[in-house]
Protein backbone atom coordinates (compact mmCIF):
# COMPACT_ATOMS: atom_id res chain seq x y z
CA UNK A 1 0.00 0.00 0.00
CA UNK A 2 3.45 2.24 0.80
CA UNK A 3 2.58 5.49 0.00
CA UNK A 4 -0.86 5.67 -1.66
CA UNK A 5 -2.40 4.80 1.87
CA UNK A 6 -1.25 3.54 5.71
CA UNK A 7 0.68 0.44 6.25
CA UNK A 8 1.30 -1.85 8.66
CA UNK A 9 5.19 -2.64 9.20
CA UNK A 10 5.89 -6.57 9.84
CA UNK A 11 6.90 -6.50 12.83
CA UNK A 12 3.78 -5.44 14.22
CA UNK A 13 1.69 -7.80 12.25
CA UNK A 14 3.66 -10.47 13.68
CA UNK A 15 2.89 -9.27 17.35
CA UNK A 16 -0.98 -8.79 16.62
CA UNK A 17 -1.15 -12.58 15.21
CA UNK A 18 1.02 -14.52 17.79
CA UNK A 19 -1.31 -12.61 20.47
CA UNK A 20 -4.33 -14.37 18.19
CA UNK A 21 -2.69 -17.49 18.39
CA UNK A 22 -4.65 -19.66 20.01
CA UNK A 23 -8.05 -17.65 20.58
CA UNK A 24 -10.96 -19.66 20.59
CA UNK A 25 -13.44 -18.66 17.29
CA UNK A 26 -17.18 -20.22 16.51
CA UNK A 27 -18.17 -20.27 12.96
CA UNK A 28 -22.10 -19.80 12.77
CA UNK A 29 -23.29 -20.14 9.00
CA UNK A 30 -23.84 -21.59 5.98
CA UNK A 31 -21.61 -25.11 5.47
CA UNK A 32 -20.89 -25.01 2.03
CA UNK A 33 -18.43 -27.56 -0.41
CA UNK A 34 -16.55 -25.62 -3.58
CA UNK A 35 -16.06 -27.63 -5.73
CA UNK A 36 -13.83 -27.19 -9.06
CA UNK A 37 -13.58 -28.77 -12.06
CA UNK A 38 -10.33 -27.61 -13.85
CA UNK A 39 -9.59 -28.58 -17.19
CA UNK A 40 -9.08 -27.27 -21.25
CA UNK A 41 -11.32 -26.17 -24.04
CA UNK A 42 -9.95 -28.05 -27.34
CA UNK A 43 -13.06 -28.43 -28.99
CA UNK A 44 -16.72 -27.30 -29.48
CA UNK A 45 -19.62 -29.13 -28.89
CA UNK A 46 -21.65 -31.27 -31.92
CA UNK A 47 -24.86 -30.77 -29.64
CA UNK A 48 -24.95 -26.47 -28.80
CA UNK A 49 -22.30 -24.18 -29.30
CA UNK A 50 -20.67 -24.87 -26.17
CA UNK A 51 -16.85 -25.71 -25.49
CA UNK A 52 -16.41 -29.37 -24.62
CA UNK A 53 -14.28 -29.03 -21.27
CA UNK A 54 -11.72 -32.27 -21.16
CA UNK A 55 -11.35 -32.55 -17.47
CA UNK A 56 -7.86 -32.66 -15.31
CA UNK A 57 -8.66 -32.20 -12.07
CA UNK A 58 -11.49 -32.01 -9.65
CA UNK A 59 -10.78 -30.49 -6.74
CA UNK A 60 -13.25 -30.45 -3.34
CA UNK A 61 -12.71 -27.40 -0.63
CA UNK A 62 -15.03 -25.96 2.03
CA UNK A 63 -16.93 -22.98 1.25
CA UNK A 64 -18.89 -20.22 2.37
CA UNK A 65 -19.01 -20.18 6.42
CA UNK A 66 -16.44 -23.41 6.39
CA UNK A 67 -13.96 -20.78 4.48
CA UNK A 68 -14.31 -18.82 7.04
CA UNK A 69 -13.15 -21.13 9.25
CA UNK A 70 -10.68 -22.38 7.31
CA UNK A 71 -9.08 -19.11 7.40
CA UNK A 72 -9.17 -18.34 11.29
CA UNK A 73 -7.61 -21.73 11.37
CA UNK A 74 -5.22 -20.84 9.35
CA UNK A 75 -4.32 -17.51 11.04
CA UNK A 76 -4.01 -19.74 14.43
CA UNK A 77 -6.91 -19.48 15.85
CA UNK A 78 -8.59 -22.51 17.23
CA UNK A 79 -11.77 -22.79 15.85
CA UNK A 80 -15.46 -25.10 15.66
CA UNK A 81 -18.14 -24.61 13.30
CA UNK A 82 -21.63 -24.47 13.47
CA UNK A 83 -24.25 -25.08 11.27
CA UNK A 84 -26.50 -27.53 8.78
CA UNK A 85 -25.64 -30.26 5.83
CA UNK A 86 -27.17 -33.31 4.75
CA UNK A 87 -26.64 -36.85 5.97
CA UNK A 88 -24.97 -37.43 2.15
CA UNK A 89 -21.73 -38.03 0.92
CA UNK A 90 -20.58 -34.26 0.18
CA UNK A 91 -21.15 -33.78 4.16
CA UNK A 92 -18.86 -36.64 5.02
CA UNK A 93 -16.17 -34.80 2.87
CA UNK A 94 -16.64 -31.53 4.37
CA UNK A 95 -16.59 -33.23 7.45
CA UNK A 96 -12.68 -34.82 6.47
CA UNK A 97 -11.77 -31.67 4.89
CA UNK A 98 -12.49 -29.57 8.10
CA UNK A 99 -10.77 -32.28 10.04
CA UNK A 100 -8.20 -32.69 8.68
CA UNK A 101 -7.74 -28.85 8.94
CA UNK A 102 -7.53 -29.38 12.94
CA UNK A 103 -11.32 -27.56 12.96
CA UNK A 104 -13.69 -28.87 15.42
CA UNK A 105 -17.05 -30.33 13.91
CA UNK A 106 -19.34 -31.43 17.25
CA UNK A 107 -21.67 -28.45 15.66
CA UNK A 108 -22.26 -29.93 12.02
CA UNK A 109 -25.45 -30.71 12.35
CA UNK A 110 -26.64 -33.45 9.73
CA UNK A 111 -30.41 -33.43 8.55
CA UNK A 112 -31.37 -36.39 6.84
CA UNK A 113 -33.71 -34.71 4.98
CA UNK A 114 -30.92 -31.99 3.27
CA UNK A 115 -28.87 -31.46 0.36
CA UNK A 116 -25.04 -30.89 2.04
CA UNK A 117 -24.93 -27.44 -0.16
CA UNK A 118 -22.38 -27.67 -3.32
CA UNK A 119 -21.17 -24.43 -5.15
CA UNK A 120 -19.52 -25.77 -8.55
CA UNK A 121 -16.67 -24.14 -10.80
CA UNK A 122 -15.93 -25.25 -13.87
CA UNK A 123 -12.45 -23.64 -15.13
CA UNK A 124 -11.21 -24.29 -18.45
CA UNK A 125 -7.80 -23.10 -20.47
CA UNK A 126 -4.18 -23.62 -18.81
CA UNK A 127 -1.88 -23.68 -21.46
CA UNK A 128 0.83 -21.00 -22.10
CA UNK A 129 -1.61 -18.42 -24.08
CA UNK A 130 -4.62 -19.03 -21.90
CA UNK A 131 -4.94 -19.15 -18.48
CA UNK A 132 -7.54 -20.59 -16.09
CA UNK A 133 -11.08 -18.78 -16.83
CA UNK A 134 -13.98 -19.64 -14.88
CA UNK A 135 -16.53 -20.29 -17.85
CA UNK A 136 -19.69 -21.82 -15.80
CA UNK A 137 -20.49 -21.65 -11.90
CA UNK A 138 -23.29 -24.28 -10.47
CA UNK A 139 -24.99 -23.50 -7.21
CA UNK A 140 -26.82 -26.78 -5.57
CA UNK A 141 -28.27 -24.68 -2.53
CA UNK A 142 -31.38 -26.07 -0.13
CA UNK A 143 -33.48 -22.91 1.18
CA UNK A 144 -35.39 -25.13 3.04
CA UNK A 145 -36.82 -23.73 6.41
CA UNK A 146 -34.39 -24.78 8.88
CA UNK A 147 -36.07 -27.88 10.93
CA UNK A 148 -37.34 -26.80 14.66
CA UNK A 149 -35.02 -30.09 16.02
CA UNK A 150 -32.34 -29.05 13.87
CA UNK A 151 -32.04 -25.14 15.04
CA UNK A 152 -32.62 -26.80 18.33
CA UNK A 153 -29.46 -28.75 17.90
CA UNK A 154 -27.55 -25.89 16.66
CA UNK A 155 -28.62 -23.71 19.55
CA UNK A 156 -28.12 -26.62 22.10
CA UNK A 157 -24.27 -26.39 20.83
CA UNK A 158 -23.88 -22.80 20.61
CA UNK A 159 -25.17 -22.62 24.23
CA UNK A 160 -22.24 -24.69 25.59
CA UNK A 161 -19.87 -23.37 23.19
CA UNK A 162 -20.09 -19.63 23.38
CA UNK A 163 -19.01 -19.35 27.35
CA UNK A 164 -15.54 -21.10 25.93
CA UNK A 165 -14.78 -18.76 22.83
CA UNK A 166 -13.39 -15.55 22.55
CA UNK A 167 -14.97 -14.77 19.15
CA UNK A 168 -18.54 -15.33 16.81
CA UNK A 169 -18.40 -15.36 13.52
CA UNK A 170 -21.67 -15.30 11.63
CA UNK A 171 -20.81 -16.29 8.17
CA UNK A 172 -24.71 -15.55 6.03
CA UNK A 173 -24.97 -16.58 2.50
CA UNK A 174 -28.57 -16.47 2.87
CA UNK A 175 -29.36 -20.37 2.82
CA UNK A 176 -31.74 -19.97 5.62
CA UNK A 177 -29.27 -21.66 8.35
CA UNK A 178 -29.10 -17.83 10.02
CA UNK A 179 -32.25 -17.41 11.33
CA UNK A 180 -33.98 -15.61 13.43
CA UNK A 181 -34.50 -18.46 16.43
CA UNK A 182 -30.77 -19.19 15.82
CA UNK A 183 -29.43 -15.59 16.33
CA UNK A 184 -31.72 -15.37 19.53
CA UNK A 185 -29.78 -18.15 20.60
CA UNK A 186 -26.38 -16.68 19.73
CA UNK A 187 -25.76 -13.28 20.33
CA UNK A 188 -27.83 -12.12 23.58
CA UNK A 189 -24.93 -14.97 25.16
CA UNK A 190 -22.17 -13.87 23.00
CA UNK A 191 -22.77 -10.31 24.10
CA UNK A 192 -22.73 -11.24 27.53
CA UNK A 193 -19.71 -13.13 27.52
CA UNK A 194 -17.90 -10.29 25.68
CA UNK A 195 -16.94 -12.29 22.69
CA UNK A 196 -15.94 -10.39 19.75
CA UNK A 197 -18.92 -11.03 17.13
CA UNK A 198 -17.98 -10.21 13.61
CA UNK A 199 -21.17 -10.53 10.77
CA UNK A 200 -20.40 -11.02 7.02
CA UNK A 201 -24.27 -11.58 5.96
CA UNK A 202 -25.46 -10.80 2.24
CA UNK A 203 -28.23 -8.80 3.80
CA UNK A 204 -30.56 -7.76 6.69
CA UNK A 205 -27.38 -6.32 8.57
CA UNK A 206 -29.41 -4.87 11.03
CA UNK A 207 -30.15 -8.43 12.97
CA UNK A 208 -26.60 -7.58 14.28
CA UNK A 209 -27.23 -5.40 16.76
CA UNK A 210 -24.34 -4.44 18.91
CA UNK A 211 -21.99 -6.94 17.40
CA UNK A 212 -18.29 -6.14 17.29
CA UNK A 213 -17.99 -5.75 13.71
CA UNK A 214 -19.77 -5.90 10.45
CA UNK A 215 -18.34 -6.54 6.94
CA UNK A 216 -20.91 -6.05 4.17
CA UNK A 217 -19.20 -5.67 0.68
CA UNK A 218 -20.64 -2.38 -1.75
CA UNK A 219 -23.39 -3.91 -2.97
CA UNK A 220 -24.84 -5.52 0.48
CA UNK A 221 -24.23 -1.84 2.09
CA UNK A 222 -26.26 -0.13 -0.68
CA UNK A 223 -29.16 -3.00 -0.24
CA UNK A 224 -29.36 -1.84 3.45
CA UNK A 225 -28.72 2.07 3.43
CA UNK A 226 -31.84 1.42 -0.06
CA UNK A 227 -28.87 4.22 -2.11
CA UNK A 228 -26.27 3.68 -4.03
CA UNK A 229 -22.28 4.54 -2.86
CA UNK A 230 -20.57 6.30 -5.82
CA UNK A 231 -17.38 6.96 -4.34
CA UNK A 232 -14.45 5.51 -1.78
CA UNK A 233 -15.51 9.44 0.49
CA UNK A 234 -18.94 8.08 0.44
CA UNK A 235 -18.20 4.58 0.87
CA UNK A 236 -16.68 5.74 4.39
CA UNK A 237 -20.04 8.13 5.16
CA UNK A 238 -21.98 4.70 4.65
CA UNK A 239 -19.62 3.01 7.01
CA UNK A 240 -20.19 5.50 9.09
CA UNK A 241 -24.26 5.68 8.76
CA UNK A 242 -24.14 1.53 9.14
CA UNK A 243 -22.06 1.84 12.36
CA UNK A 244 -24.58 4.34 13.79
CA UNK A 245 -27.66 2.55 12.67
CA UNK A 246 -27.10 -0.92 13.40
CA UNK A 247 -24.97 0.01 17.15
CA UNK A 248 -21.81 -1.52 15.89
CA UNK A 249 -18.76 -0.76 17.33
CA UNK A 250 -16.72 -0.91 13.15
CA UNK A 251 -17.79 -1.19 10.01
CA UNK A 252 -15.66 -2.34 7.07
CA UNK A 253 -16.89 -1.98 3.69
CA UNK A 254 -15.35 -3.73 1.15
CA UNK A 255 -15.04 -2.37 -2.59
CA UNK A 256 -13.23 -4.70 -4.49
CA UNK A 257 -10.61 -2.83 -6.76
CA UNK A 258 -11.71 0.30 -4.97
CA UNK A 259 -10.43 -1.02 -1.58
CA UNK A 260 -12.24 -0.81 1.39
CA UNK A 261 -13.93 2.00 3.54
CA UNK A 262 -13.48 1.80 7.59
CA UNK A 263 -15.68 3.62 10.09
CA UNK A 264 -15.11 2.48 13.79
CA UNK A 265 -16.03 6.07 15.46
CA UNK A 266 -13.96 7.18 17.77
CA UNK A 267 -11.54 4.38 17.42
CA UNK A 268 -10.45 5.70 14.04
CA UNK A 269 -12.11 6.21 10.09
CA UNK A 270 -10.19 5.14 6.89
CA UNK A 271 -10.04 4.71 3.66
CA UNK A 272 -7.34 1.81 2.48
CA UNK A 273 -6.59 1.25 -1.36
CA UNK A 274 -6.82 -2.33 -2.34
CA UNK A 275 -3.53 -3.96 -2.06
CA UNK A 276 -3.51 -5.80 -4.79
CA UNK A 277 0.02 -6.48 -6.73
CA UNK A 278 0.34 -8.74 -9.37
CA UNK A 279 -2.66 -10.79 -11.63
CA UNK A 280 -6.09 -11.20 -9.85
CA UNK A 281 -6.44 -14.95 -10.86
CA UNK A 282 -10.06 -15.69 -8.41
CA UNK A 283 -11.87 -13.04 -5.92
CA UNK A 284 -13.84 -16.06 -4.86
CA UNK A 285 -13.81 -15.95 -1.34
CA UNK A 286 -11.94 -12.63 -0.24
CA UNK A 287 -14.68 -11.29 1.45
CA UNK A 288 -14.20 -14.76 3.90
CA UNK A 289 -10.76 -13.89 4.31
CA UNK A 290 -11.32 -10.35 5.10
CA UNK A 291 -13.70 -11.35 7.98
CA UNK A 292 -11.51 -14.01 9.17
CA UNK A 293 -8.34 -11.56 9.35
CA UNK A 294 -10.16 -9.00 11.26
CA UNK A 295 -11.32 -11.26 13.88
CA UNK A 296 -7.83 -12.70 14.24
CA UNK A 297 -6.45 -9.74 14.34
CA UNK A 298 -8.64 -7.64 17.07
CA UNK A 299 -7.86 -10.59 19.09
CA UNK A 300 -4.64 -10.18 18.79
CA UNK A 301 -5.27 -6.50 20.11
CA UNK A 302 -4.90 -4.58 16.55
CA UNK A 303 -6.16 -1.15 16.50
CA UNK A 304 -9.97 -1.21 13.54
CA UNK A 305 -7.35 0.43 11.66
CA UNK A 306 -4.69 -1.82 11.90
CA UNK A 307 -7.05 -4.96 11.31
CA UNK A 308 -8.29 -3.58 7.64
CA UNK A 309 -4.75 -3.28 6.60
CA UNK A 310 -3.96 -7.29 7.50
CA UNK A 311 -7.12 -8.09 5.94
CA UNK A 312 -6.28 -6.07 2.60
CA UNK A 313 -2.93 -7.90 2.99
CA UNK A 314 -4.52 -11.22 3.34
CA UNK A 315 -7.17 -10.28 0.37
CA UNK A 316 -4.17 -9.46 -1.91
CA UNK A 317 -2.94 -13.03 -0.72
CA UNK A 318 -5.49 -14.94 -1.81
CA UNK A 319 -7.26 -13.27 -5.07
CA UNK A 320 -3.79 -14.51 -6.55
CA UNK A 321 -5.22 -18.20 -6.14
CA UNK A 322 -7.17 -20.00 -8.15
CA UNK A 323 -10.51 -21.33 -6.09
CA UNK A 324 -11.02 -20.32 -1.90
CA UNK A 325 -8.00 -19.89 -0.33
CA UNK A 326 -6.57 -19.90 2.95
CA UNK A 327 -4.16 -17.82 4.29
CA UNK A 328 -1.21 -17.89 6.87
CA UNK A 329 -0.21 -15.33 9.12
CA UNK A 330 3.25 -15.77 8.34
CA UNK A 331 2.02 -15.18 4.56
CA UNK A 332 0.71 -11.93 5.82
CA UNK A 333 3.77 -10.85 7.92
CA UNK A 334 6.05 -11.82 4.84
CA UNK A 335 3.32 -9.48 2.51
CA UNK A 336 3.56 -6.67 5.05
CA UNK A 337 7.36 -7.06 4.88
CA UNK A 338 7.42 -6.88 1.04
CA UNK A 339 5.34 -3.55 2.12
CA UNK A 340 7.89 -2.43 4.43
CA UNK A 341 10.94 -2.21 1.44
Amino acid sequence: MGADGPTISSERAAEIFNRAAGKRAIVLGDMVVDEHIIGSARRLSREAPLPVIEEHERVLVPGAATNVATNLRGLGCRVAVAGLVGADAMAVRLGEQLATRGIETDGLIRDVDRTTAVKLRIWAGGDRQRPQSMIARVDSVDRAPVKRASADAMASFLAAAIPEADALVISDYEAGVVSSSVLQAALPSARAAGLVITADAHGQLARFHHATLLTPNQPEAEAELGREITSVTDALAAAGELREAIEVEAVLVTLGAAGMALDAGDRGRACIPAAVAGRVADPTGAGDTVAATMTTAILGGATPCEAALLSALAARIVVRQLGVAVVSADQIVSEAGDDDT
